[in-house]
């Protein structure tokens, strides 16, 4: 990125010389994300809010991105409209990905598999990624791309109204059937049976691996019986991390 200002930016943007350091040793995913979020600061600096932390009373920002792991130090002057990029760290990552796609009618089963996946969160083992983690103000079509396409295992949420949403089914399904059919940074495709659904009239799902026996929904079963359910789930859902990251 050049270090003058862009005449279609509203601030220029400046990186000191270790952020320059920095920048060159970040993975080539890191680094075009790198040149994503400085471009969309430098039109808005307040584009971000819920990402971003001030950590010095000389008001340095610190910058955290969720995936890649990217961390962005830097500094605002609104007066000379200039953006200063003090340092840039990729941290390793942690955890293989774990997204879930899932109408929002399902909301209660989606917050039930985040509470029964949380050690393993917990152990730095998997991170999962839904909707929820998208900002206000992002380009969120982009931002679900981004997380579909780094994702080591996808959840399905299998509901009537996952198959009925015109969104799921032109814009998510196909780009997750697409990453699990190919081989290389191989991404495993699974489903929970959440609801009734009639899945079997979806071809792109009918060929997906069910984690659960679709005749017996989560929805249909008592308290204890889905808590157990869930726990089975949760033990297929590491083995698929295992064996996406063997891959």
């Amino acid at each position: 990125m050049a270090d003058a200002t862009n005449e279609f930016q509203s601030y220029a943007v400046h990186f000191q010389k270790p952020a320059k350091e920095a920048r060159l040793r970040c993975s080539p995913q890191a680094e075009l994300e790198l040149y994503r979020i400085v471009n969309e600061l430098s039109e808005d600096p307040d584009r971000f809010p819920g990402r971003v932390e001030r950590i010095s009373i000389a008001g340095d920002l610190l910058y955290k991105h969720p995936d890649p792991p990217l961390e962005i130090t830097y500094r605002i002057d609104a007066t000379q409209k200039l953006i200063t990029i003090i340092d840039v760290a990729e941290r390793a990552v942690i955890g293989a990905l774990v997204v879930v796609s899932y109408s929002h009618a399902d909301e209660k089963w989606r917050d039930e598999l985040r509470k029964f996946l949380k050690p393993l969160v917990r152990q730095k083992r998997i991170r999962i990624w839904d909707d929820t983690a998208i900002d206000a103000g992002e380009q969120w079509r982009e931002e679900i791309k981004r997380a579909f396409g780094s994702a080591n295992v996808a959840i399905l949420l299998m509901s009537s109204d996952f198959l009925a949403s015109d969104f799921i089914s032109n814009q998510e399904l196909p780009v997750l059937v697409d990453r699990a059919k190919k081989k290389e940074g191989g991404m495993r495709l699974l489903w929970i049976a959440v609801r009734p659904s009639g899945f079997e009239l979806e071809p792109a799902v009918e060929k997906l691996q069910a984690l659960n026996d679709p005749s017996r929904p989560l929805s249909k079963l008592d308290k204890p019986a889905w808590e157990t359910e869930l726990t089975k789930v949760c033990r297929k859902i590491l083995d698929a991390v295992s064996q996406a990251r063997s891959d």
